[in-house]
């Protein structure tokens, strides 16, 4: 991340897949979810249909670790989360979780403190 604005993510797993940047929003919330990807499909071999979808989340100030409430839901891979403080002294969390389809059941992904909670099925934003 060059700056508290830019993101770029990546998906990697035997080589690189994919790499997507972009911008967060300018009016954030204190403590909440700037970003959710609906969800990228990976490919295993080249043509085959995607078997995996890679979700990546950006979350304002709130601080890990990050997981699913209640129990994880049936063909979805952990919460894996990092934290990033600029020099402005801004602090984000960056998730990636994974299932084997772009919709996940009903269920949230919150931070262990319980402040920032959102849908793992969240919509694009």
């Amino acid at each position: 991340m060059k700056d508290d604005r830019t993101y770029c993510s990546a998906i990697v797993r035997e080589g690189l897949a994919r790499i997507e940047c972009g911008f967060l929003p300018e009016s954030r919330p204190r403590k909440g979810v700037l970003k959710v990807t609906a969800g990228e499909p990976y490919q295993e071999e080249p043509g085959e249909q995607p078997s995996l979808f890679v979700f990546l989340a950006v979350v304002e100030g709130a601080h890990g670790p990050y997981g699913y409430e209640g129990a994880m839901p049936e063909a979805a891979g952990p919460v894996h989360d990092a934290a990033v403080t600029f020099a402005s002294g801004r602090k984000l969390g960056l998730l990636s979780y994974e299932k084997h389809s772009r919709r996940i059941s009903d269920t949230e992904i919150c931070s262990a403190d319980g402040v920032v909670r959102f849908p793992a099925s969240y919509p694009n934003r």
